[in-house]
């Protein structure tokens, strides 16, 4: 009779285990920030390979880097193949990968893999949008050795990720019309970046114009274009990577 009852217990508690999860996973959908139509000619174009979980964006011929790019949180992954493509245009080899539940903080070493799988010898670097930059900062302050630069999109590392000493370049852009990102926090974490870090603020850009996936609650309306926003941010990208060389 006992054991009847503990059974019991314990499948009451998978239960609710289970009911509790299901409506954690429900939720987070429903917060989701989607993809806006505007990606799918990026997403269609010849030069996109879906590998299991990974996004690549190839270039026209061999990449002289490659760059791999953690999304913002509960961001489609998809929400960032226009910038890809810019990237990609210019001779940057781009991957994207899918995060469990569009939160990159779930998988943030998943650069080891990729960067085993793809690797030709080509210099690497890692970036990332809002939680994804976070996120890429911490994989940095532990596994640096691979990574030959950080892009940090209106980001800021934690303070557990010290990189104050690392002989890395970093680059950090923000936008004016920011509503998101806490500057308070952002100001006071420089300090954990390296000595040379570029930091660029665009004018007029706001928050979720570094991706395609729409407004976000509490940004600013922005004064300039989303097109504008990523033109001026590839331009950022390419110039720092250019800099280091092929």
């Amino acid at each position: 009779m006992k054991r009847n009852r503990y059974v019991r217990i314990i499948l009451l508690v998978i239960l609710v285990v289970l009911v509790l999860a299901g409506g954690l996973l429900g939720y987070l959908k429903s917060q989701t920030y989607n993809s806006m139509p505007e990606v799918a000619a990026s997403m269609a174009a010849g030069n996109v390979r879906i590998e299991g979980r990974i996004v690549v964006f190839d270039p026209p011929g061999e990449p002289w880097a490659s760059l791999v790019f953690y999304q913002g949180g509960l961001v489609e992954t998809e929400a960032y193949a226009v910038l890809a493509q810019l990237l990609a245009a210019e001779g940057i080899r781009v991957f994207l990968p899918r995060m469990p539940l569009n939160l990159s903080i779930l998988n943030g070493k998943v650069f080891d893999r990729i960067h085993k799988a793809y690797d030709h010898g080509e210099k690497w670097y890692i970036g990332g949008h809002s939680l994804g930059g976070a996120t890429a900062a911490i994989y940095v302050a532990r596994y640096h050795e691979q990574v030959s630069g950080l892009i940090l999109l209106a980001a800021y590392p934690a303070e557990s990720s010290d990189l104050s000493d690392l002989a890395i370049p970093v680059l950090s852009i923000t936008a004016s019309d920011d509503g998101v990102m806490n500057r308070e926090r952002f100001t006071s974490t420089k300090r954990l970046l390296p000595a040379d870090t570029v930091f660029v603020e665009i004018e007029g850009g706001n928050h979720a114009n570094f991706g395609y996936y729409g407004s976000q609650k509490g940004d600013g309306p922005g004064a300039i274009s989303r097109q504008v926003q990523h033109l001026l941010t590839a331009n950022l990208i390419l110039d720092l990577i250019g800099e280091e060389g092929p």
